[in-house]
């Protein structure tokens, strides 16, 4: 077990010390790190020993620093003894949706607390131990981010693929009373958890000691999908009903606690065909990283770039992504098509690799770019702009593990891909050294 280093910064501790990529940072003042948390509280203070194991063997060092400076690396993974695997069965889980040859990441089951603090990740919190709730009240790991689908047991365990009892309300109770705070998610199945269940579950969270926020999800379903056999997807008319008496339920949250509290993912907006809510809906973006508001912020982050009146000669810009987003940023093509000289090809990509009811941009895989681009007419060598949400950007590879150099060749294609904030899209956009002309 050790701290395996991905990059060295330049100018750092590590630099200095002659770390590279590949080395181990095996102990941290004698103790072995088991995560990220734990390396950055054994690193506090001004003298450090590290014990490190390199290509050349053991060495160790004494180090003094600055109090808040870090080592200057990055590292391959958050947790060094190996992520804490989900034991649940959720008739809902993606990973039992996704078929054989995909990345492998795609494959991990986890439901690992310090993943939770560290990265946002959703957990259960059916998978915690006696001894993980103690580091968690001590170490205030704060906050959680919570699956909690359903308070009512029952509904819980089933959706879950439980048996026997669930203290979920107990465990919340107690780290809610030692400090810690709560950002929960429920995804939404109908017949399942819609509903008075739905209801009662947002009430009971709204009554819980730390709930910060409550968002919702759409079940997502893929062609591969298996477990719950009349699980099915919410439909177009089910999110428009709900965006009303959301509405309304967000309105009494203001009123009563200061705060709109609950909110809906974009997809429900998309599946109602409308615009989402303004901004100022989404206060501080609680759930930005559960889909709550990225359309709207994304909106707003591009609404702060000045456009031209007009370009020097002419330029197509085709950009490609999927069906919902494409649907929902018709403001900013709008926005794009009144700029002289610039024309614009939008691009909706269906999803042919998991499924039509598959519709966000980060699950397009390469084979989806192969049918869906590869059935377009464009001159060989265009330039295809499409979300970096698509790729993991340090192996360069599609979720299917296509990889896209080899999706590009194949396409006769070139394949850029824009950033996630929206000033820096506008300035790809606007400013590229060539565009299709």
């Amino acid at each position: 077990m050790g701290a395996r280093i991905a990059e060295v910064f330049p100018d750092s501790i590590a630099s200095r010390l002659g770390l590279v990529p590949g080395d181990e940072i095996r102990k941290v003042n004698g103790e072995i790190p088991s995560d990220l948390i734990r390396f950055r509280m054994a690193w506090a203070g001004e003298e450090v020993q590290l014990e490190v194991g390199t290509s050349a063997g053991i060495k160790r060092y004494s180090i003094e620093k600055g109090y808040d400076e870090g080592p200057g690396v990055r590292f391959e993974e958050a947790v060094f003894d190996g992520i804490r695997r989900c034991a649940n069965r959720c008739a809902f889980c993606f990973v039992d949706q996704t078929p054989p040859g995909c990345r492998e990441s795609l494959y991990i089951k986890d439901d690992d607390f310090r993943l939770s603090f560290l990265q946002g990740s959703y957990i259960t919190l059916t998978n915690l131990s006696g001894e993980d709730i103690e580091r968690i009240e001590k170490e205030k790991l704060s906050p959680l981010y919570v699956s909690v689908h359903a308070t009512d047991p029952a509904v819980r365990s089933r959706l879950l693929g439980r048996k026997g009892r669930d203290p979920f309300a107990e465990t919340m109770a107690r780290l809610g009373e030692a400090g810690v705070e709560f950002h929960c998610q429920i995804v939404l199945c109908p017949g399942y958890n819609d509903g008075p269940i739905l209801l009662r579950t947002v009430e009971d969270l709204g009554r819980m000691k730390g709930v910060l926020s409550v968002s919702v999800v759409p079940v997502g379903l893929t062609r591969y999908r298996r477990g719950l056999p009349l699980l099915r997807g919410v439909q177009p008319a089910e999110a428009k009903t709900l965006i009303e008496a959301w509405e309304e339920l967000q309105a009494g949250y203001l009123r009563e606690r200061g705060s709109r509290f609950v909110w809906l993912s974009d997809e429900f907006y998309a599946l109602a065909d409308r615009e989402p809510p303004e901004a100022q809906t989404y206060e501080d973006y609680p759930q930005w990283e559960n889909g709550v508001g990225l359309v709207r912020g994304l909106l707003e982050e591009t609404e702060q770039y000045r456009l031209p009146e007009a370009i020097s000669g002419e330029k197509h810009l085709i950009l490609a992504g999927g069906t919902a987003a494409m649907r929902m940023l018709e403001p900013l093509w709008r926005r794009l098509r009144k700029v002289k000289g610039l024309s614009l090809d939008i691009q909706p990509l269906e999803n042919r690799f998991f499924g039509p009811s598959v519709n966000v941009s980060g699950l397009l895989t390469g084979k989806c770019l192969l049918e869906g681009l590869g059935a377009l007419a464009y001159p060989p060598g265009s330039r295809v702009y499409l979300p970096e949400v698509m790729i993991r950007s340090t192996e360069g590879t599609f979720l299917d593990g296509l990889r896209v150099a080899e999706v590009s060749r194949r396409l006769g294609l070139r394949l850029e891909f824009l950033p996630e904030n929206g000033l820096a899209i506008m300035e790809k956009l606007l400013n590229a050294e060539d565009g299709n002309r």
